[in-house]
């Protein structure tokens, strides 16, 4: 198996696309641009499990922010809101989508403003211990039509 750093490395260098943890693969990461003053940033992605068993991403990190964590998107009585996650679950031989109004991994307290073409790195750490660092790229949200 190909060690975390060697992975984040060869991701780096556009070797692997997408990443890919012992049975969880990461597609189509990115990380929603805002305006300078923002301070949050949402980042979104598609977690694949091949296992035959759920997984769960219990955390995330980022440097350059205060704290970051899981969130959802709910709408009650027409308004939306978002509510604190402690896991997302994946389910067996399946995927769950993070995307605008729904799951995502909220980077609160932007230190540095992000603009588009810059890379986060995001730490995700499953309920098992692994974790999985990638490189998300901030892309504008434009970019999805």
């Amino acid at each position: 198996m190909i060690s975390p750093r060697r992975l984040l490395f060869a991701t780096a260098l556009g070797l692997f696309a997408p990443v890919a943890l012992a049975e969880v693969t990461v597609n189509d990461a990115w990380v929603a641009e805002a305006p300078p003053t923002a301070m949050a940033l949402a980042a979104f992605m598609t977690l694949e499990n091949d296992a035959d068993v759920e997984r769960k991403l219990v955390r995330a990190e980022a440097p350059g922010f205060d704290r970051v964590e899981l969130h959802r998107s709910i709408e009650v009585n027409g308004m939306h809101r978002m509510e604190r996650q402690d896991a997302i679950a994946i389910p067996a031989n399946g995927s769950t989508r993070l995307a605008p109004g729904g799951y995502h991994v909220m980077l609160i307290g932007v230190q540095t403003p992000r603009r588009a073409g810059d890379e986060i790195p995001v730490t995700l750490t499953f309920a098992d211990g692994e974790t999985m660092t990638l490189p998300v790229p901030v892309k504008r949200r434009d970019f999805m039509k």
